[in-house]
């Protein structure tokens, strides 16, 4: 058996979603899908529009396997976030992974991806710099990340597809293809954003999380904690943690925390991935992959795991219970967190692995 990966955060799943998944479907119709997706926090720093479980039920309509990307690189910068998924792929036995481009130039993204690994570290900051002035959009510097990461997995080769229709942070509609972030922009304006997913995706849309509750949460573990202990914090640089004690009894809502944090040296995004590790107390070391945890899968999914399992290097995990749980303390305390967030009686020993029978 032969799988072709997507890393995902599926916030939500929405039909450019399944576009992508379609194209895999055509050009590879003897493989298997498996979605590597973002939990309960997302990469932007914010907690996801509905549950990953609910996700996984959007997802596992269109896919065969979905497991989720570890908590720590789901809510990390471009390049940790491609680490992780790129990592879980290639434990997973991917023979192919496959990514949004606005391009879709295979041979320019290894290019840049080339010229970016061989940046020394200390220079990286200004290598992604470049790729934004080099006039790379959104997918694809992630796909440079993916592609650079890629490059050190034996036997993993690369498929882009053209993305359609508008840019990934667009918030404007543009009909039934349109962003995840124009979407969640018009269901919090009250908007039509139906004809934006598939059928199958509207019974899972839920009420949205509730940010005075985030705010709140926030505030206590600012306010109890002492500078040194926010100094451990993951991204936590640059004395911020000054900036943050300070303005933490000054904003009004957490949109005025960010506000009053954000610079053009700190933007938006960088603030709410460090206040979310700020709440979830993420440590700055980066973490080990020590198992793979399942969401959804369907009969194909189920015999592709069985298939890899043995060569797997880490433990794949269907259910979290007592035995298991110390691998995934991160994603248990951002579930717990979320689920105050949404008033969602939701944890990870609650919510077995979803199994979509044929």
């Amino acid at each position: 058996m032969k799988a072709v990966a997507i890393i995902a955060e599926y916030n939500p799943f929405h039909n450019g979603h399944l576009y992508h998944i379609n194209k895999i479907k055509s050009a590879f119709p003897e493989h298997i899908i498996v979605a590597i997706m973002s939990g309960q926090f997302t990469q932007r720093g914010e907690p996801a529009f509905v549950s990953k479980f609910q996700r996984a039920q959007m997802a596992i309509q269109h896919v065969d396997l979905v497991v989720e990307l570890p908590q720590f690189y789901a809510m990390s910068y471009a390049d940790d976030f491609a680490y992780g998924g790129v990592t879980v792929a290639h434990m997973l036995q991917a023979d192919t992974l496959s990514f949004g481009s606005e391009s879709n130039n295979l041979k320019a993204l290894m290019h840049e991806a080339i010229r970016l690994d061989n940046t020394e570290p200390t220079q990286r900051d200004r290598g992604y710099a470049e790729l934004m002035s080099n006039g790379l959009k959104s997918n694809d510097i992630l796909a440079v990340q993916y592609i650079r990461q890629g490059m050190h997995c034996p036997g993993l080769s690369f498929y882009p597809i053209q993305r359609v229709s508008n840019a990934y942070l667009d918030e404007s509609l543009t009909g039934e293809i349109s962003s995840a972030t124009a979407i969640r922009k018009a269901y919090y304006d009250a908007a039509n954003f139906q004809q934006a997913l598939p059928q199958s995706s509207l019974q899972y849309i839920s009420d949205p999380l509730n940010k005075d509750t985030l705010f709140q949460l926030l505030k206590y573990r600012i306010v109890t904690s002492d500078l040194s202990t926010l100094r451990t914090i993951y991204t936590m640089y640059e004395g911020l943690e000054y900036r943050i004690k300070k303005n933490i009894h000054e904003a009004q809502s957490y949109d005025h925390l960010i506000e009053r944090l954000s610079t053009k040296r700190y933007t938006k995004a960088r603030i709410r991935r460090l206040l979310t590790s700020i709440l979830l107390n993420v440590p700055e070391s980066k973490p080990q992959i020590e198992a793979i945890r399942v969401l959804a899968m369907n009969d194909q999914g189920r015999h592709y795991i069985k298939h890899v399992k043995s060569a797997c290097p880490v433990p794949i995990i269907t259910n979290i219970n007592k035995q298991n749980v110390h691998y995934f303390s991160l994603e248990v305390k951002a579930t717990d967190v979320y689920s105050i967030l949404t008033g969602q009686s939701q944890t990870e020993f609650n919510n077995p692995v979803i199994y979509k029978r044929p």
